[in-house]
């Protein structure tokens, strides 16, 4: 057997084909990532003219002569064939230690546990825990599991199954709050290239990318159909005829909460509702009065948000969204979420992938706003197996170690907030 380089079309028959199939092992992901200070590679593991084993590896100088590699989301290769994995191991480090490597980094997306957030319990994938012990044997070296976002990549995925998804079983709030803002005139849209320019205010303190880089992004995986470029929309005139609407029936409501506290003003809990309702009609109010200065500037239609989400091999993953949040009458973020499970389940994909949460079940996690929120939606939430350093040249990797360039090189603030 023999390590080779290939090229782009080649990896990906092989890749596409792969039972750990994912996005950034694909010629797309690679031709996105040569915008960036990465140089990428493709290469495979043949037994004469058979692909056994393939990977798409990014790489960059980090010290004198010294290079590292990285495979994102992994290898595509059987894990479980002992024997493969082990000679595929050899190989690849002899092919790179020639080429002055001092590591390779992998994040497999090989399931180490389910996590039951409701139970705040975790049940172990067995083999997979004993596959983790096979590859530290095999010279894999495993870093410090990361509680948020530390790593490269979401260690803790939530996945919707597409073709199982029941909406009934949501919060009726979330189905009544999407009903209300299709009432209201909000939809989402498809956009093209040239509408990342109305996304990217949405994004753009978000992840440390350049709005260049998503056009590259949208262009990369856009020449293979692997991407959609979303938006959410309100029309104003159909959102404050709808406001309007609204504002009248809570005011006949609130009228007869009025006449009931008269009655009985010592009553609390007629008191509650009498507040609760003045507010309301106080944000519809506000509400309408946006619309119309909107409507008055010529303004009939405007963004509020949007979201890139990659589809490839029956699995969508939102990879990025933002929005704005100026109307408390309309919760944009949940509409859209909603919408795109819809849309994606109406088109008969089959996994949509929410894009990392973190595994920290304690109420003052910094990340708690944004784990309720994606759970809300019942996913199945996956813990992978983590970051693993491939030890290519060990007296590289201990001189980049003790010179600090590999902790400059990766990393990042436990703490920081995600889309």
């Amino acid at each position: 057997m023999i390590i080779k380089e290939i090229d782009g079309d080649t990896f990906n028959e092989f890749a596409n084909n792969h039972i750990l199939k994912n996005f950034y092992q694909t010629k797309e992901y690679g031709d996105l990532m040569t915008h960036s200070d990465f140089s990428v590679m493709y290469v495979g593991l043949y037994d004469e003219s058979e692909i056994l084993a393939a990977s798409l590896i990014l790489y960059k100088t980090i010290g004198p002569n010294m290079k590292y590699g990285y495979a994102p989301r992994g290898f595509l290769i059987d894990y479980y064939d002992t024997q493969l994995l082990k000679i595929f191991t050899k190989k690849i480090k002899e092919y790179f230690f020639k080429k002055k490597f001092a590591f390779i980094k992998i994040n497999p997306e090989i399931t180490y546990s389910t996590i039951d957030f409701d139970n705040r319990t975790k049940l172990v994938n067995s083999r997979n825990k004993q596959l983790l012990e096979e590859l530290k044997i095999l010279g894999y070296d495993k870093l410090k599991d990361n509680l948020y976002f530390e790593s490269l990549l979401p260690k803790y995925t939530p996945v919707i199954n597409l073709q199982k998804y029941d909406f009934s079983e949501l919060d009726p709030k979330i189905i009544n709050d999407v009903n209300d803002a299709t009432l209201g005139g909000i939809r989402l849209i498809v956009g093209n290239e040239d509408d990342i320019s109305k996304l990217y205010p949405f994004i753009e303190n978000k992840n440390n990318k350049t709005e260049v880089y998503y056009k590259y992004l949208y262009e990369s995986f856009s020449k293979s159909n692997m991407i959609d470029l979303l938006l959410v929309e309100v029309n104003y005139d159909t959102y404050a005829k709808y406001l309007q609407k609204k504002y009248i029936y809570e005011q006949e409501r609130n009228d007869k909460i009025n006449r009931e506290f008269d009655e009985n003003p010592k009553d609390i809990n007629i008191y509650n509702k009498k507040m609760e309702s003045d507010q309301l009609m106080n944000t519809i109010s506000s509400e309408i009065v946006k619309a119309n200065t909107k409507m008055n500037e010529h303004q009939i239609r405007e963004i509020l948000g949007g979201a890139l989400v990659i589809k490839h091999q029956g699995r969508v993953t939102i990879f990025i969204t933002g929005n704005q949040n100026d109307y408390e009458s309309a919760d944009i973020k949940t509409f859209m979420f909603y919408k795109i499970i819809e849309e994606y389940k109406k088109a008969n994909y089959l996994f949509l992938d929410l894009y990392g949460i973190t595994a920290d079940f304690s109420d003052t996690n910094p990340y708690k706003d944004l784990n309720e929120f994606k759970l809300k939606f019942k996913p199945q939430v996956y813990e992978y197996i983590g970051e693993l350093d491939l030890i290519v040249n060990k007296p590289f990797h201990q001189i980049l170690w003790s010179t600090n360039k590999i902790q400059k090189e990766f990393y990042k603030p436990a703490i920081k907030k995600q889309a």
